[in-house]
């Protein structure tokens, strides 16, 4: 790790582009103009674009052609001049795939599909293609991968002090996966085979090439990291993760490539599409994959793709906070267009930069508490999604927000973190349809709960290896206390909730739980694939709390046109909840709860989320209660704990969306997308910390009012009359 790395100082970035093709603030925005923007919204760093996607320069360079309305100006050199007397930092943004200069020069750099056409970016609608191709995307193992190294010499010349790379876009997908010569002669030199031209997820040669695609970005960020640090050592490498983009494939990248990168860029393009607290979601997931690295995590000053606008104050606001209390970096994203038609654009994040001036020291060697760990597991997405991975990633993202929503501290775990062991300060940890499991990793887990931690599990974990091949039997089976015997594969389902128990409090005796969901789309299937399915096994010890209920037919016959679920038939023998305590506690789910969740949000699978986990891990050391939506995040450092609550209570955030394909049979537009107007203040928040602290007093940094403490059932409480935005609680400890 370089020196600068020890206490990193590019803890709050603005990126500053010029985003479009004409150039049309080229003129009118100069180096010293961005850094002053940087100053006044209290950034330390400056990200700018010193090469585009378009392919120009935006300095002096002898291997891009410069951006011609720049004539002889160096928009780099003025940003780096600019920014020293400030004492701000510089990244140039180089090596982007999409180069159609460069592409003009070169065309058989370009990534090319199975048919032998370019492989591009362009997102035009299927009916109104353009005329010329914009955004071709160039291949990593062409002579490209040599130009880019020199845009990297070219830049840290300048003396800038880091390099970032936006995602390389080499998809090991056969429908976006290059075919380029260059890409079938090294295969064929490292493999002695030919690339495989068929998608077939049960051949071993297939997934083989699919994890070679894989070691070719981690081949290309290894080699850029080399040019990087042995051109100045002291600089930082940056690489976007988009961890909810590209099918998540970028994950596994990061997690493979974690040792070449300084700083995970978690592009979060996709936030006001997505639950509050998604940022915070997306820092998690990106750390867990990295190792831990630095994340910096963006929240674009536009709503949507609205690019020339600005979206409110409180998307802003709350965003920047949500990267920041999630562990992360915030990286506030602001357009030339954006920048010049529109004066408001700093205001919001100047207000969070200045508060986290005051809060960044209470960071410094600062842990998240662990109480429930939740494996993301991108051999899982790969090998049990296949070409459908939100069918996996669904059920993680369940429990997450379950647990988040809660206000119960939620972590994620990687494959390689369960390979060696490295959750084991847990008090629980969630497989949630973890399909895809090492050997090492089953033995760890099996040893932490003989040791007392505590395990939820659901449908078909552990029944493929890591490289995707399916066992006999899970490798956890002994551990659940299951014989697997296939799958029960229903288009709906039913549970019958059959004993009382800590996992089922809640429900009435022999309670139906609905088990499924009608298709979105509604155009090629009814249902989705897998989602009322069940494991079929027998207890071969344990405690059965509930059994499958199949339906009486395929479908519904209500007014929704087969959308609808059938009644329930008859029960079946086949477990659908398991519950043992073999050591630490175990619950076990035949069908997939996270997903569902995900997908529905129905307080009976909440409950059985919530009910599971508090058994299995038993009560949190930190949590909080209260109304409303609140993001609750917990760190643990030498004498104290440190607590953020960030109220994601909003008013008029509104996402729409209709329940088809077919959306143009309603009366109005079925998608709308608003962002939120204000934050609904909160009354009687509390924060409960667990009687394992001996708590000495409490206070917020950022106003320094004290707060009062009183010890209610084993657990001292921290009351907070009113919660607006945003507040942090510093804990005294001993």
């Amino acid at each position: 790790m370089i020196d600068v790395m020890d206490k990193f100082p590019f803890t709050r970035v603005l990126q500053f582009n010029f985003e479009d093709e004409p150039g049309v603030y080229v003129h009118a925005v100069k180096g010293s103009d961005v850094v002053e923007l940087a100053a006044r919204i209290h950034a330390n760093t400056v990200v700018i674009f010193a090469r585009d996607a378009w392919g120009r320069a935006f300095y002096d360079s002898k291997v891009s052609e410069k951006h011609p309305k720049l004539g002889s100006r160096d928009f780099l050199k003025e940003v780096v001049e600019a920014a020293k007397k400030k004492g701000i930092r510089v990244v140039a943004m180089v090596g982007h795939t999409t180069n159609p200069k460069l592409y003009e020069k070169h065309p058989e750099w370009a990534q090319r599909g199975i048919d032998g056409s370019p492989i591009a970016m362009d997102t035009d609608p299927k009916l109104a293609k353009g005329e010329r191709m914009r955004w071709p995307l160039m291949c990593l193992n062409s002579p490209f991968l040599k130009h880019v190294a020199e845009e990297i010499r070219e830049v840290l010349a300048y003396g800038v002090d880091g390099v970032f790379l936006d995602s390389f876009r080499y998809m090991p997908d056969l429908e976006r996966a290059c075919f380029c010569e260059y890409c079938k002669a090294r295969y064929t030199k490292e493999k002695g085979r030919e690339l495989p031209s068929k998608e077939d997820w049960e051949s071993a040669e297939y997934r083989e090439a699919f994890e070679w695609r894989y070691g070719v970005n981690v081949n290309a960020l290894r080699e850029l990291y080399k040019v990087v640090k042995s051109t100045k050592p002291s600089a930082i490498l940056a690489y976007n993760n988009h961890p909810a983009g590209w099918k998540g494939r970028a994950n596994t990248i990061v997690e493979k490539a974690k040792e070449q990168l300084d700083v995970v860029f978690a592009e979060c393009a996709e936030a006001d599409y997505n639950p509050p607290g998604f940022i915070a979601e997306m820092v998690k997931l990106t750390r867990a994959v990295s190792g831990g690295k630095h994340v910096w995590a963006s929240r674009n000053s536009f709503h949507a793709a609205l690019t020339t606008t600005t979206t409110t104050p409180v998307a802003i606001r709350q965003g920047l906070r949500e990267a920041f209390i999630a562990g992360g970096h915030p990286f506030y994203l602001v357009f030339s267009t954006t920048f010049c038609q529109n004066p408001d654009v700093e205001q919001a994040a100047a207000e969070v930069f200045k508060e986290l001036e005051k809060l960044e020291e209470y960071m410094e060697d600062a842990e998240p508490v662990k109480y429930v760990g939740v494996a993301y597991s991108n051999r899982s997405r790969d090998w049990g999604g296949k070409r459908r991975p939100d069918h996996i990633t669904d059920s993680f993202r369940g429990f997450y927000y379950a647990l988040t929503w809660a206000g119960v501290p939620v972590t994620f775990i990687s494959d390689s973190e369960l390979d060696v062991g490295a959750f084991k300060d847990y008090k629980a940890i969630v497989l949630a349809n973890v399909q895809s499991m090492s050997e090492a990793a089953s033995k760890h887990i099996e040893g932490f709960v003989e040791e007392g931690g505590g395990l939820v599990a659901t449908y078909t974990v552990s029944l493929l290896d890591e490289r995707g091949v399916e066992r006999k039997k899970p490798a956890l089976s002994k551990l659940l206390g299951i014989e697997y015997d296939g799958l029960l594969k229903y288009p709906w389902s039913y549970l019958r909730l059959t004993k009382k128990h800590a996992v089922t409090d809640g429900f009435a005796g022999g309670q139906l739980l609905l088990w499924g969901d009608f298709d979105r789309e509604f155009m090629e299937r009814r249902v989705p694939e897998e989602l009322a399915w069940h494991v079929r096994v027998m207890a071969a010890d344990g405690e059965v709390l509930g059994r499958v209920v199949e339906p009486i037919g395929e479908y519904g016959n209500e007014y929704e046109n087969g959308r609808s679920p059938p009644p329930a038939g008859s029960e079946r023998e086949a477990p659908a909840i398991l519950a043992k305590e073999p050591g630490g506690r175990i619950a076990y789910f035949t069908g997939q709860l996270g997903r569902l969740y995900w997908r529905l949000g129905l307080p009976g699978h909440e409950r059985l989320i919530l009910n599971s986990v508090r058994w299995v891990a038993g009560e949190s050391p930190a949590r909080v209660t209260g109304p409303g939506l609140l993001q609750f995040e917990a760190y643990e450092r030498d004498g104290q704990l440190i607590i953020y609550l960030l109220n994601l209570t909003y008013s008029r955030r509104i996402v729409t969306r209709p329940n088809s394909a077919l959306s143009r049979i309603w009366h109005s537009t079925a998608d709308c997308l608003h962002p939120p107007h204000e934050v609904v203040s909160l009354n009687d928040v509390s924060i409960m910390i667990s009687g394992e602290y001996e708590v000495l007093r409490a206070y917020s940094p950022l106003t320094g009012k004290r707060y009062h403490l009183e010890d209610r059932d084993s657990s001292h409480v921290i009351k907070l009359d009113t919660l607006g935005e945003f507040e942090a609680v510093v804990i005294d400890v001993k």
